[in-house]
C-alpha cells in the first residue's frame, strides 16, 4: 500500500474535519476563543520540541500525532470564529435597542412564485431614541413581489424594520431541519416584507469581483435566450453552463433525480475539463518556449477561476477548480501530484475558508464521487474485459457511474432516503450528451454575438437538451426509477462511511498487492457491516410494534395520521396530496424513519372509514382507544340531552371562534388548533379557551405525537 508520506493533505484534511465536526455538532460545548489560541499555541511549542529536541526514531510519531492535535483544535477555532453568534456585533445582542436596520443585498435575489428570495447582510441599526449602531448577522429577507422588489440587485442597501422573527425549528418529526442549515450558511433570522415595509436606498455596496460576475452572467443567460433557448432547454442549458437552476423547472428536476443524473445539471469536473482542454488547444501556439508556456498556464488558471465565479462558486466547481490549479501550478513547478492528494488539498483550503462546507450537502456528495471514481473504477472496470471496442467503452462509462454510485449511497441514502436504480443506464447515454452540450454549450457563448453562426450553434445546443431531457423523462417512467423510503439513521450512516473508507483502502491494497492486510479488511468490512444489519434489524423489529397518532403541523393543510406497524391511514383534506412539495419537505421523511409507505391510503376528512385499527364516522375519529373530533359548527346538535366525550377537538379553517357552543355539545380533553388556522383566528380561539380553563395547543409550534 502506497505510505501515507505521498498524502499529506490528507493526513492535515482529517484531523481539521473532525475539529470542524466537533464544534458544529456541539453547539452547547463551547471553548473561549482565549483558551483555543493559548491551546494552539502550546501545541506548535510542542511540535518545535519534538522538531528539534526528539530524535528517537520509535518515537517519530509524536509530530504528526501533535499537528493532529494542533490541526483538530485549529478546526473547531476556524468554525467557531464562523459562528454568527460569537461576533460582538451579532445583531440579537442589541435588538431591544432597534426600530429598523440597514441591510445590504448579500447575495443573487431569486425568484419565488410570489415573492423575492434574498440573503441580507445586516449593516447597522438605528433607533429613535438611541444612537446608530453597527451590527452583524445576515437574515432571509422574502419580499413581497412587486416591480421594486424585482430590481432589487447583488449589493443595494435597503431599510427593514425590526425585530427579525427566528427561523422555526422543523414542526414535524423527520422534517427538513431548515434552521439548523441557515444557521451553516451563517443565516439566522427571516423576515417577510410587504411592499410598504421596506424602503430602498438607491445605494450599491457591491463587491466589484462578485457585482462583475453576477453582471457578467446575466448577459450570458441573456444570451442563451437570444439563440433560440426557451422553456425547459434553457433552464437545463443555464444549470449545466451557468450554474443557473432558478429556471429550472421542478418537473425536470425530479426527473434527473429520479434518472440518477442530477450531477449533470451541477457545474463541475467535466465542465472545468472540457474548459481547460479546449483553453489549452486554443492557446497552444504559446508552447515554444519557456516563458511563454508559463504564461499559458496563468492564463489557464485566470480562464479557469474566471468561469467558476459566474458558475456560481458551488462546491463542486471549487473543489474542480482547485484540483485543475494545483495541476497547473505543478506543471509550471515541474512536478506531479498524486490524484487523492490534490482532492484532500482542495478540500483543506475550502473548509479553511469556511468550515461549514463540511456539511454541505453539494460538498459531501461531490468529494464522495470523485474519490469513488478515482479510487474504485479501475478495480470495477476489471471484472470484465471486452474484446469489442464499443462494448470496452461502454463498460468503461457503466464503471464510471458504478463507482460514482457506490461513493454516494450512503448520502443518498441519509439525506434523501431513496435510491435510483437506473443511474448506469441513464449515464451510459447522459455523459456522451452532456459532453455534446457542453462543448456546444461553450462554443455557442463565444459566437453568441455573432449572427445566423449563434442560431445554428444555438440549434445544436437546444437539440442535444431536447434529447437528453427526453431520455431522463423516459428513465424516470420505468417501473422502479426510483425507490423511496429507504432510511438509515446517523449511527447507520456513520457505519455506511466506515464501509465505504474500507473499501477504499482495500481498493488501494488490492492494486499493491498486500495480501495480509486483505484478510484483515475483510474482516473488519463484515464486522461493520454486521453491526450495521443487527442495527437496522432492531429497528425494524420496533416499528413492526409501533402504534401511534400525529396530528401534523402544516401550513394550509390538515392532517392526522393514524399508525399501527408498518400500516397506516392518512386523513387529510383533498388538496394536500397534491401537494407534493409539502409532502416530501414535512412528512415523507418521517415516515421514512418509522417504515411506513411512502403513499398512505388517505381518507377524505369528510369520509367515512374503516379498518381494523381506525375508525371515522361523520367528525369523529376513533383509534385504539383515543377520540378525535373535528370541529363542525352544522354537525352540532341541540338534541342530545349528554356532551360527548373526545380526548382532542381538532379546530381546522376560517371557522369563527365559538368555544361556549363547541363545549355546550363536547366534553373536550384538549383543544387542538391546526396550521391551516390563519393567526389572527389562532389567537381569538386560544383567549376563549384561556377564559373557560380549557386546555389548547397550537400545531403551529409542532406536530403532536400520542403514541
Amino acid at each position: 500500500m502506497d505510505s501515507w508520506s505521498k498524502y499529506p493533505f490528507l493526513r492535515m484534511l482529517l484531523p481539521l474535519a473532525v475539529g470542524v465536526w466537533c464544534c458544529a455538532v456541539f453547539p452547547d460545548f463551547q471553548i473561549s476563543v482565549t483558551l483555543l489560541l493559548v491551546t494552539m499555541v502550546a501545541l506548535l511549542a510542542m511540535a518545535f520540541v519534538a522538531t528539534f529536541f526528539v530524535r528517537r526514531y520509535r518515537l517519530r510519531w509524536l509530530f504528526g500525532g501533535i499537528m493532529a492535535c494542533y490541526l483538530l483544535v485549529a478546526g473547531y477555532a476556524l468554525t467557531s470564529a464562523h459562528q454568527a453568534s460569537v461576533h460582538k456585533d451579532y445583531f440579537r445582542n442589541y435588538e431591544s435597542e432597534a426600530d429598523y436596520y440597514v441591510a445590504r443585498v448579500f447575495d443573487y435575489p431569486a425568484e419565488r412564485e410570489n415573492s423575492m428570495k434574498v440573503v441580507l447582510e445586516l449593516q447597522s441599526q438605528y433607533s429613535d431614541s438611541l444612537p446608530s449602531r453597527q451590527v452583524s448577522g445576515k437574515v432571509m429577507a422574502y419580499f413581497q413581489k412587486t416591480d421594486e422588489a424585482m430590481q432589487l440587485a447583488y449589493g443595494d442597501l435597503v431599510v427593514i424594520p425590526a425585530p427579525v422573527g427566528e427561523v422555526p425549528a422543523p414542526a414535524n418529526p423527520g422534517e427538513f431541519d431548515y434552521r439548523n442549515y441557515l444557521i451553516r450558511k451563517g443565516v439566522t433570522g427571516q423576515v417577510f416584507l410587504r411592499d410598504d415595509d421596506w424602503i430602498d436606498l438607491q445605494a450599491n455596496e457591491a463587491n466589484p469581483l462578485y457585482a462583475f460576475s453576477y453582471r457578467f452572467r446575466d448577459i450570458l443567460l441573456a444570451s442563451l435566450n437570444r439563440c433560440g433557448l426557451q422553456g425547459d432547454e434553457f433552464g437545463v442549458a443555464a444549470a449545466i453552463l451557468l450554474g443557473y437552476d432558478d429556471d429550472l423547472a421542478d418537473e425536470v428536476r425530479q426527473n434527473y433525480v429520479a434518472a440518477g443524473s442530477m450531477h449533470i445539471l451541477c457545474v463541475s469536473g467535466m465542465h472545468v475539463g472540457i474548459i481547460f482542454l479546449l483553453a489549452s488547444a486554443l492557446l497552444s501556439f504559446l508552447n515554444r518556449k519557456k516563458w511563454m508556456k508559463i504564461l499559458k498556464q496563468v492564463l489557464l488558471l485566470v480562464l479557469i477561476w474566471f468561469y467558476a465565479m459566474i458558475a456560481g462558486l458551488s462546491p463542486s466547481i471549487l473543489r474542480s477548480a482547485l484540483m485543475i490549479s494545483f495541476v497547473i501550478v505543478g506543471d509550471i513547478l515541474q512536478r506531479k501530484g498524486f490524484a487523492i492528494n490534490s482532492i484532500a488539498a482542495s478540500a483543506f483550503v475550502l473548509l479553511c475558508v469556511n468550515p461549514y462546507n463540511l456539511f454541505e450537502i453539494g460538498f459531501e456528495l461531490s468529494y464522495a464521487a470523485v474519490i469513488g471514481i478515482v479510487v474504485l473504477q479501475r478495480p470495477i472496470y476489471g471484472w470484465f474485459c471486452f474484446k469489442n471496442k464499443v462494448a470496452d467503452k461502454i463498460w468503461e462509462i457503466t464503471a464510471v457511474a458504478i463507482a460514482a454510485q457506490l461513493a454516494t449511497i450512503p448520502f443518498t441514502l441519509f439525506y434523501f432516503n431513496q435510491f435510483t436504480s437506473y443511474f448506469w443506464l441513464s449515464n451510459l447515454f447522459m455523459t456522451p450528451i452532456s459532453f455534446i452540450v457542453i462543448l456546444s454549450g461553450m462554443v455557442l457563448l463565444l459566437v453568441s454575438w455573432i449572427p445566423f453562426v449563434n442560431t445554428l450553434v444555438g440549434y445544436v445546443v437546444w437539440g442535444a437538451v431536447y434529447v437528453m431531457n427526453y431520455l431522463v423523462s423516459l428513465v424516470e417512467s420505468m417501473p422502479f426509477s426510483i425507490i423511496k423510503g429507504l432510511y438509515v439513521s446517523e449511527f447507520e450512516f456513520f457505519l455506511l462511511l466506515i464501509v465505504f473508507v474500507l473499501i477504499l483502502v482495500f481498493a488501494k491494497v488490492k492494486e499493491d498487492e498486500v495480501t495480509k492486510r486483505e484478510q484483515h479488511l475483510v474482516i473488519a468490512t463484515l464486522s461493520v457491516l454486521l453491526l450495521f444489519v443487527g442495527s437496522l434489524s432492531l429497528r425494524i423489529y420496533s416499528s413492526e410494534r409501533q402504534d401511534v397518532m400525529m396530528v401534523y403541523s402544516l401550513r394550509n393543510h390538515t392532517a392526522v395520521d393514524c399508525v399501527s406497524g408498518k400500516e397506516h391511514v392518512l386523513f387529510a383534506d383533498s388538496t394536500l396530496m397534491a401537494d407534493n412539495s409539502t409532502v416530501d419537505y414535512s412528512l415523507t421523511g418521517g415516515w421514512a424513519k418509522m417504515g411506513l409507505p411512502m403513499r398512505p391510503e388517505c381518507i377524505d376528512l369528510y369520509a367515512d372509514f374503516e379498518n381494523a385499527f381506525v375508525k371515522k364516522q361523520a367528525n369523529l375519529l376513533s383509534y385504539k382507544g383515543t377520540l378525535l373530533a373535528f370541529w363542525d359548527e352544522e354537525r352540532l346538535s341541540d338534541s342530545l340531552s349528554y356532551r360527548i366525550p373526545v380526548d382532542f377537538m381538532l379546530v381546522t379553517g376560517k371557522q369563527k371562534p365559538d368555544v361556549v357552543s363547541m363545549m355546550r355539545g363536547y366534553d373536550i380533553g384538549k383543544l387542538l388548533i391546526d396550521g391551516s388556522v390563519p393567526a389572527y383566528l389562532a389567537e381569538k380561539w386560544k383567549q376563549q379557551a384561556d377564559e373557560v380553563g380549557l386546555p389548547i395547543y397550537c400545531l403551529s409550534n409542532g406536530a403532536l405525537e400520542l403514541k
